[in-house]
């Protein structure tokens, strides 16, 4: 037997190996076995014709929240339908629960799984009842602690900055700061309206990441009386600051991603914040319509690709396992179409651009295992009437 799987003649992105051409894939127990130009079908189990299509390893989404033990979480394998085979937990589990979150969801899931551990001890809270306006939530100690038994998967420590740290944010982030030294691991920092940007990055470390940096609701990346990036934010990116887009339901404005991309300021990795509040109606987010608005802005498929596999991949310094196609990595494919036409796109403003390229999953390959795309009916929860009205003050606050 040569392959269990061979993918033919389907063009292949992979950054992470600068290849961008016409080649074949084979796939054998789990793992790339080769990659090139005609390979001998013979003996294979298997054979997917992939003229016309593109080829990338799985996608990584840096962002998003998937502990449904948590009024943001959703089920992680809804991912697997729009080309994701590895997610990271941006912080919905603390200390206290991440134990539960790992035996429930993590260990049994049949997509990959990494996760950054809120400093606060719960995690997230919710929208009405934010989870630092008491700084007594935040333990670096406890936080330290879990992270070390659970090194194979926690990937850093997770801070929100903005209305749920309310007037003690620099002191919230300190916190966060002394457990990701003790474990020296990333730090991840929400930005939202509230937040000391200023003060913020100039405490960040080389390698920590800023994650909703195209949100416009006040207080970032722009000066609000030039419309000019801040200096901090440009010696951020000097010093090694990772910037993360994390859509969300209220952190992606085209506004703000015109004018940065106007000062060649562009994000580094892409990723969705996926939750309740952005799957379903009115956002429908996910990480191939997310790299689709980055194509109505000019960024070529090259470097969105880029921004979603290999960059989050060395985020999270996991570049040897994941976001490649190197021989010997585990089989994570994304096979994909560039479906040509009139589209809308909605930024969280409620503001929308049009396009003429939209990304859409024809196969996607998850530790050698195909997986249809849109075959997983992962149920969202029902909203309650405080949910629907986060979603009305957004609406209420363009």
């Amino acid at each position: 037997m040569k392959y269990d799987l061979l993918l033919r003649q389907g063009h292949v992105i992979d950054p992470s190996q600068g290849i961008n051409g016409i080649l074949d894939v084979g796939i054998k127990g789990g793992k790339i076995e080769d990659l090139g130009p005609d390979l001998d079908a013979q003996g294979s189990l298997e054979l997917l014709d992939l003229k016309g299509k593109f080829v990338c390893p799985g996608l990584v989404d840096l962002h998003g929240h998937w502990y449904e033990g948590s009024i943001y979480g959703i089920d992680p394998h809804i991912s697997l339908n729009h080309g994701v085979t590895t997610v990271v937990d941006a912080g919905t589990s603390g200390f206290i629960n991440f134990p539960y979150f790992r035996k429930h969801t993590i260990d049994p899931a049949q997509i990959r799984i990494f996760a950054f551990l809120h400093i606060s001890c719960l995690g997230l809270h919710a929208p009405f009842a934010e989870e630092l306006r008491d700084l007594r939530y935040a333990r670096p100690k406890e936080t330290a602690l879990v992270i070390e038994r659970n090194r194979d998967i926690n990937v850093g420590v997770k801070i929100r900055q903005g209305s749920m740290t309310g007037d003690h944010g620099i002191e919230a982030l300190e916190k966060a700061l002394e457990a990701a030294n003790e474990v020296s691991l990333p730090l991840m920092v929400h930005i939202s309206r509230g937040a000391d940007l200023p003060e913020i990055v100039k405490r960040l470390r080389p390698g920590d990441i800023l994650t909703h940096c195209f949100q416009g609701r006040g207080d970032g990346i722009l000066a609000p009386t030039t419309g000019s990036l801040l200096p901090e934010i440009l010696q951020a990116r000097d010093q090694g600051i990772i910037f993360d887009v994390g859509h969300g339901s209220g952190s992606f404005s085209w506004e703000t991603a015109r004018k940065a991309f106007e000062f060649a300021f562009y994000p580094d990795t892409i990723s969705t914040d996926l939750h309740r509040y952005c799957a379903g109606d009115p956002f429908q987010v996910d990480l191939l319509n997310t790299l689709s608005k980055f194509l109505v802005l000019g960024m070529s498929l090259e470097q969105a690709i880029l921004k979603s596999t290999y960059n989050p991949a060395k985020a999270i310094h996991r570049e040897e396992e994941i976001g490649t196609l190197r021989k010997g990595t585990t089989a994570d494919v994304l096979v994909f179409e560039e479906e040509k036409g009139d589209f809308e796109f909605l930024d969280t403003h409620f503001r929308v651009l049009k396009g003429e390229r939209r990304l859409k999953a024809a196969h996607v390959i998850c530790g050698g295992k195909v997986w249809d795309p849109q075959a997983y009916s992962g149920r969202l929860r029902e909203l309650y009437d405080s949910d629907i009205d986060v979603i009305r003050a957004l609406r209420e606050q363009v």
